[in-house]
């Protein structure tokens, strides 16, 4: 007889980190932002950079113009909303670690990025971290910091496909 529509109820949320270290893969990294723009498969499709580690702020533009304050997106989103996290995780470790000092790039961050990413994960069901670095890299202490709290994943087309599956767990 009839079935039902399926009804699209997938939400996306891609945070990137932009320049630096992530400069030599800014192409891949790109490419993969206007393929997940195309899509006409998401219910909703929320994008936003950082620079190394996610802090008090996220920005709209690759520029770092236009800014949200983390605890407002956290606030805004619900917990159902499939997050990718896309960047080399590589940084000094007093960047993801530490309060003010070391990480003083943009602003005085009052919390460590280590505790921005927990909240993330903490937050939201279902992440996942791409890196464009080969794995043999992965031992770098900020990263393998950065894989305990998300699962890690090579960006590549078999890494985003482990990623996807990693996603869409029913739980």
């Amino acid at each position: 007889v009839f079935t039902r529509a399926r009804k699209n109820t997938v939400k996306v949320l891609l945070l990137m980190d932009s320049g630096g270290s992530m400069t030599p893969y800014s192409r891949l990294v790109s490419r993969l932002f206007s393929a997940a723009h195309q899509m006409t498969h998401f219910r909703d499709l929320k994008a936003y950079y950082f620079h190394n580690c996610i802090y008090q702020d996220l920005y709209k533009d690759i520029y770092n113009n236009d800014s949200e304050p983390t605890p407002a997106m956290l606030k805004n989103l619900d917990g159902d909303y499939k997050v990718i996290l896309v960047g080399d995780a590589y940084m000094a470790p007093s960047e993801l670690m530490s309060v003010g000092g070391a990480i003083d790039y943009y602003y005085h961050n009052e919390t460590p990025g280590h505790e921005w990413l927990s909240r993330i994960a903490d937050h939201f069901r279902n992440c996942v971290w791409l890196n464009p670095l080969p794995q043999l890299a992965w031992v770098h202490p900020t990263i393998k910091a950065i894989g305990q709290i998300f699962p890690m994943y090579p960006l590549t087309l078999d890494g985003l496909e482990e990623a996807v599956r990693k996603l869409i767990v029913k739980h």
